[in-house]
């Protein structure tokens, strides 16, 4: 019955909202984002056709610009995309990011919003006691993440002190801010600024454990994707996870 569930988008999506309503009451409280002594990788699973998904999506937008040490990235899953609206960042991608993290933790189904902290610790989006508590847990080793030149990302990786030996390396690009005017779904009306929206996931090798220098070609924009604020960037993180899906042990961004 588990893998059926995670295979049936629309009966995925009722089981989230009724998960949502039985946790905990979110905390409303201004967040204070301590400083974690190393990168910290924040994963947010959601839909703009979710709507208990904005005020996860702030939350992460505070995560991201309080601490430039927490890698946040915001995941769009396909799943929502029948109620009348396609969420114009959705990626299957994501979808299968989130399904393969469900098996990994054993959980018996996916929902949104979801936040996944360094690949092992998950709770609702919007929780923010959860997510000061789930940010104090602790870090993972840094890997440095440099432009090489106009084309090429330079990824200079630690000696592994932790974790298997064999990791695979996960290469994402995102956009750092986009504004979307939804006008249908549960979100119909709403404009909502989306930070770190990811637009690309490529698995760009494994990784042995031992320092090293590796060189990437830099991901290329998805050109059905909507352009981003006149003052955004696109951004890069590289993570490195046993197994492709197991608690992250090292990542860094650019």
């Amino acid at each position: 019955m588990r893998h059926k569930l995670l295979f049936l988008p629309f009966l995925v999506a009722i089981v989230g909202l009724s998960i949502v309503g039985q946790r905990d009451p979110v905390d409303a409280a201004p967040l204070a984002v301590p400083a974690p002594q190393g990168p910290l990788v924040v994963e947010l699973f959601t839909s703009q056709s979710c709507s208990s998904c904005p005020p996860a999506d702030a939350l992460l937008s505070e995560l991201a610009t309080q601490n430039k040490d927490i890698i946040a990235l915001s995941c769009h899953v396909t799943y929502w995309d029948h109620l009348n609206w396609r969420d114009t960042l959705s990626h299957k991608f994501c979808s299968d990011r989130q399904r393969a993290y469900a098996r990994q933790m054993e959980k018996r189904q996916v929902y949104t919003p979801q936040m996944v902290v360094n690949g092992h610790h998950e709770f609702v989006g919007s929780n923010r006691t959860e997510a000061l508590r789930s940010i104090q847990s602790g870090t993972v080793q840094p890997i440095v993440l440099e432009h090489s030149d106009g084309q090429n990302l330079t990824a200079t990786l630690p000696a592994l002190t932790q974790g298997p030996n064999l990791q695979t390396l996960w290469l994402i690009s995102y956009q750092t801010s986009t504004t979307q005017a939804i006008t249908s779904g549960e979100n119909g009306g709403r404009t909502v600024t989306y930070t770190n929206s990811v637009d690309t996931l490529e698995q760009v090798g494994t990784w042995s454990g031992e320092a090293q220098t590796l060189s990437f070609p830099r991901p290329k924009a998805d050109p059905d994707e909507p352009p981003a604020d006149s003052a955004a960037t696109r951004g890069y993180a590289l993570i490195a996870q046993p197994y492709g899906f197991g608690p992250i042990t090292a990542a860094g961004k650019l």
